[in-house]
C-alpha cells in the first residue's frame, strides 16, 4: 500500500513525507507544486481531511491562515484577472466547514418502494464515506421509486458511470440516459439492498442486492459499485461488477444486516 492510503490510525504527520506526496501549494500563485492544479487542488484536500480527522474546526482555521496569505500574493502579484471573493472562499474554505454529522445505516428497500431513513441533502459537505452512503441512499430510495433525477444529481457532470467495462455512460446525461432505460423496462418496483460503504482516500465500495421485474419477470442482481469523488463529494467515476440470476432470490440473511 502506497503513501497517499494513509490513515490517521498510523499516527505518521503528514509533514514527515517527502512533499512530492504533500500536494503543498507553490507561491505566489498559489497553485499545486505536483499537479499544477489551484491548491488545495482535490488530492491535497483529501491529505488534509486525513490529517485532520474529525477536527474540522481546526482544519478550517489552518485553511483560514491559507487563504490570508493566498490573498496577499494574488493581490500583488496575479497575472490576469483576480479570483472573487467568493471564489476563494469556496475554494479555501467551503468544503471544509463544520457541518453536522448524519447518522447512516444500511438502507433496505421494501416492495411498494418504502425505504427505511432519509437521504442526507446535497448541501451537507461530507468526506467520502458521509458521500458513498448518500449515493447508497439516492439509489435504495431512487431505483424503487424511478425518481431518476436523485440518482443523476450526484454525478458530477463531466462525470462517467461505467455500467459494464463496455459501456461507459459518460456525464448526466449519459447516465440518465441509461438509468431511463433500465427502469422503463421494469413493471413492478424494484426490492433493493444497500451496505454501508466501504471507503479507502477518495474512493469508496458499495455492496448492494436488487430483484427487479423487467417485463413482469424476476431477475435477481448482486453486485459491486467502485466510487470516487471530486472534492465536491460527486461521483467522478463508477464502476459496477454485478451477476444476474433469473427468479427472485432475497439476500442471504444476514449480509445486509
Amino acid at each position: 500500500m502506497s503513501a497517499l492510503n494513509l490513515s490517521p490510525d498510523q499516527g505518521q504527520p503528514l509533514e514527515r513525507w517527502h512533499p512530492v506526496h504533500r500536494h503543498l501549494p507553490v507561491r505566489p500563485g498559489w497553485s499545486c507544486g505536483v499537479c499544477a492544479a489551484p491548491w488545495p487542488c482535490p488530492r491535497a484536500r483529501m491529505l488534509l481531511r486525513v490529517e485532520y480527522g474529525a477536527d474540522r474546526v481546526g482544519l478550517s482555521v489552518h485553511l483560514a491562515g491559507m487563504l490570508f496569505d493566498a490573498t496577499g500574493d494574488l493581490l500583488r502579484h496575479a497575472e490576469g484577472p483576480l479570483p472573487t471573493p467568493e471564489e476563494l472562499f469556496d475554494r479555501f474554505l467551503a468544503w471544509a466547514a463544520p457541518q453536522p454529522r448524519a447518522r447512516h445505516r444500511a438502507a433496505v428497500s421494501q416492495p411498494g418502494g418504502r425505504t427505511p431513513g432519509t437521504t442526507c441533502p446535497r448541501s451537507m459537505i461530507m468526506d467520502v464515506r458521509d458521500a458513498a452512503q448518500r449515493w447508497a441512499d439516492a439509489w435504495a430510495h431512487g431505483w424503487p421509486t424511478k425518481d431518476v433525477e436523485s440518482i443523476v444529481t450526484l454525478q458530477a457532470t463531466d462525470g462517467v458511470h461505467w455500467a459494464s467495462l463496455f459501456r461507459p455512460c459518460r456525464g448526466r446525461d449519459g447516465l440518465r440516459a441509461y438509468v431511463e432505460e433500465c427502469f422503463g423496462e421494469e413493471t413492478r418496483p424494484a426490492e433493493v439492498w444497500f451496505a454501508a460503504p466501504r471507503s479507502d482516500g477518495d474512493t469508496a465500495t458499495v455492496e448492494y442486492w436488487a430483484i427487479t421485474y423487467p417485463y413482469d419477470a424476476p431477475l435477481t442482481i448482486s453486485g459491486c459499485t467502485l466510487l470516487r469523488f471530486d472534492a465536491d463529494a460527486l461521483v467522478a467515476e463508477s464502476r459496477d461488477y454485478s451477476h444476474t440470476r433469473e427468479g427472485r432470490f432475497p439476500p442471504p440473511a444476514g449480509l445486509f444486516d
